[in-house]
């Protein structure tokens, strides 16, 4: 694990969950220096060093908007009545889209530090179509994306379907040890799937 990586999990801490709505998000600075806006921002974790650059890399401001729209499109909806983000990591963010019909799907955009413009959001998406076609592993079925910001959007994003079940982090000590082992077997399983195939490039 990289040193930087280290010291930002040691010096984490995490803010209350908020609800964001359209309105506030276009009442923002554009500017990441300005910006506190949580849905543009990364906040879960804090750094001992570089910190303002650490943020930066972390920061990508979209039209709201425009992204709801292309969910709308997407599955054939008329109105997204709510967007939230659900989770951040060190290259992406990810919201979570409810529609007026009750579909909820989940939209994921990509930090400017996440890699090469393009390549990135492009190979994301075909490595989840790989998986679910090809080996057969329950990955979401990729709706909509874009692997470029020269669109509504302003940035790069994939809108897929929201992956049932439940975090396994908030069920785990309520297993019985047969159904950990067997879900430690099931990721094996997965591990496998993935080494069994090979690229000649």
């Amino acid at each position: 694990m990289a040193l930087g990586r280290s010291w930002s999990i040691i010096a984490k801490r995490h803010y209350p969950r908020l609800l964001h709505t359209l309105d506030g998000s276009r009442a923002m600075p554009s500017h990441p220096q300005s910006d506190t806006n949580p849905l543009f921002c990364y906040t879960s974790g804090r750094w001992l060093w570089n910190e303002r650059e650490q943020l930066e890399a972390r920061y990508r401001r979209f039209d709201v908007s425009s992204l709801q729209q292309a969910a709308c499109q997407a599955v054939g909806a008329n109105e997204c009545i709510s967007f939230k983000k659900i989770g951040e990591g060190n290259y992406n963010k990810a919201y979570r889209l409810e529609m007026e019909d009750g579909q909820k799907i989940i939209a994921k955009v990509p930090h400017p530090n996440a890699g090469p413009r393009v390549h990135t959001t492009a190979s994301e998406v075909a490595t989840m179509e790989f998986a679910r076609t090809v080996l057969n592993l329950p990955v979401p079925r990729v709706l909509a994306w874009s692997a470029t910001d020269q669109n509504s959007v302003q940035a790069e994003y994939i809108i897929m379907e929201e992956a049932s079940g439940s975090q396994l982090h908030e069920v785990w000590q309520d297993l019985s040890l047969r159904r950990k082992c067997d879900i430690v077997r099931e990721f094996v399983d997965v591990e496998r799937k993935l080494l069994s195939v090979s690229f000649e490039k």
